[in-house]
């Protein structure tokens, strides 16, 4: 039930109006759930850690591409002949 202890609601004017405060919070490990005229819009939680490894560039990627038996040139040539 701790969890319920660190979770706050604010309205969207009080958002507007307080948000670097609820950042503030946010950072402490609290939950902050925005509200439109009393229902839940949004919720401000801590970004999840990040669990992949960073984009290496497209040589990389290329390398794990499996290769080709067509050329892409080739088999739209043979896909127009299809429909002929």
């Amino acid at each position: 039930m701790l969890h319920n202890l660190m979770m706050r609601t604010a309205g969207i004017r009080e958002a507007r109006q307080n948000l670097s405060a609820l950042i503030a919070d946010v950072q402490k490990g609290h939950e902050v759930t925005i509200t439109d005229r009393g229902k839940p819009v949004a919720r401000l939680v801590r970004p999840r850690p990040v669990e992949t490894e960073p984009f290496r560039g497209r040589s990389a990627f290329r390398r794990r591409m499996p290769s080709l038996s067509k050329t892409l040139s080739a088999a739209i040539v043979d896909g127009r002949a299809d429909r002929s």
